[in-house]
């Protein structure tokens, strides 16, 4: 076998190399500059991204080595680099290990509650979007996250074959994540390579490795216009109002638009049954009439009672919200700071806030944690193992919450007994960030 080596003379430009058989001079090259270091007969070629963990070149990955091998996740102490936090944010620390098949992280010695999410089908169209922002895009599919923690959706596949043939599933590109309480949804015009036109269709909606995580069987009749989950994320389905990107709701009945309250109708125009923001428990404010005949709250003044600061700690400085509505609050443009607010407050001066980006949606129910950093929705400001004040804004700046904790007060967790806006602050909670709160 004849030796590889390159020589690099300082006074010279020009490299000289011999390569071992199966490797060009220019493969070699190539691994020369991307390594740092040549080869030998005696080791195996090791290429080092420089956005992750080395690479051994085998012929086949040998799970148990201790190496991490091109595609293996990890093998034995080799984890790529990563901790329980990489894994799952919500892990406040502990020990990650490899699973034994090199495919997976075990996670069972990692510490803390990590928030779990729930990616179900939701809204099925199977002729086309007539109206809103999916309008002439085709057949519809909308997901929902019915869960409290976001979901990695890198690689889920989607099918109306259970056996999810290649040239008939749809695969969500890297990067594809659903936040708590979010919507997503796939157009025809996003590539579906399959057309819902059978009298009966099953979807389903497996994870990467082909799990099945959903399923959902229709007469294509029914999906005409929309057939959903109702409420969102419910175990019921039936015919809907198109409502791709939104909260589901009910088809509106065949009177709804003649101004007259029919059986079938919370209301009709003008006609509400005699119905108020307050007979509804929504506070002060103007109760309308949705196109679908049902009551709009979106102008009752309690409804921005529904979300509250709810749990946060001083140490790695994670703050949650709660919306203990029964609606997902659209959150885009909303601040989340440590200033006091007061009269002479300003959001153009305060340079150490969270601006929650576009399409921010917090579920009814349902638990966002921001946690400290510089990324799209997390917060650059700390809060002070001595005292503090976090603050929760609408985009006009108005008050939504706010809350002060003392000395060493949020050192292990700072939260409202029971969840929402009506729970008693206290001190010394158990952390469950993005679960319900508990108790010392």
């Amino acid at each position: 076998m004849r030796r590889c080596c390159t020589m690099l003379l300082a006074s010279f430009t020009a490299s000289v190399a011999a390569c071992l058989p199966g490797y060009s001079s220019t493969s070699t090259a190539s691994l020369e500059t991307e390594t740092g270091a040549s080869t030998t007969d005696d080791a195996p070629t090791t290429v080092e991204p420089t956005d992750g963990p080395a690479m051994t070149s085998t012929a086949a990955p040998v799970c148990g080595d201790g190496q991490l091998d091109v595609g293996e996740l990890c093998d034995g102490a080799a984890l790529g680099g990563k901790s329980c936090t990489d894994v799952d944010p919500m892990f406040r620390g502990g020990t990650l290990a490899c699973a034994g098949d090199c495919a997976s992280f075990d996670t069972s010695a990692c510490t803390g509650q990590p928030a779990a999410p729930k990616v179900v089908l939701n809204e099925v169209t199977a002729k086309a979007v007539t109206e809103g922002p999916y309008a002439d895009m085709g057949a519809a599919i909308e997901l929902f996250n019915a869960g409290a923690g976001a979901a990695d959706l890198s690689g889920w596949k989607l099918a109306d074959d259970a056996a999810l043939p290649p040239d008939q599933t749809y695969v969500f590109p890297p990067a594809s994540t659903l936040a708590p309480g979010a919507y997503l949804v796939v157009v025809a015009q996003s590539g579906l390579p399959f057309a819902l036109e059978g009298e009966t269709e099953t979807l389903t909606l497996a994870d990467g490795r082909g799990a099945p995580q959903d399923a959902v069987t229709f007469a294509v009749a029914d999906a005409a216009a929309s057939y959903c989950r109702l409420p969102d994320g419910a175990d019921a389905w039936q015919t809907c109002a198109q409502t791709f990107g939104a909260k589901n709701t009910a088809a509106a009945p065949e009177t709804c638009g003649d101004g007259a309250l029919q059986p079938g109708e919370q209301c009709d125009g003008a006609a509400l049954g005699g119905q108020t923001c307050e007979g509804l428990g929504r506070g002060p404010g103007t109760l309308a009439c949705a196109p679908t005949c049902t009551f709009d709250t979106s102008q009752c003044g309690g409804q921005q009672l529904a979300v509250a600061l709810n749990e946060l700690e001083s140490v790695d400085d994670r703050i949650e919200l709660y919306n203990a509505g029964d609606q997902p609050i659209d959150l885009t443009g909303w601040i989340l700071t440590d200033d006091i607010i007061d009269p002479n407050y300003d959001p153009m001066a305060d340079a150490e806030k969270l601006v929650f980006p576009a399409m921010t949606t917090l579920g009814a129910k349902q638990f966002l944690v921001v946690a400290k950093g510089m990324n799209p929705g997390e917060h650059p400001f700390g809060l002070g193992a001595g005292g503090d004040t976090v603050s929760l804004l609408k985009p006009d700046s108005s008050v939504v919450d706010q809350v002060a904790y003392g000395m060493d007060e949020a050192a292990t967790s700072y939260c409202r007994l029971p969840d929402g806006p009506g729970g008693t602050w206290t001190v010394g909670c158990q952390p469950t960030f993005g679960a319900t709160n508990q108790g010392p």
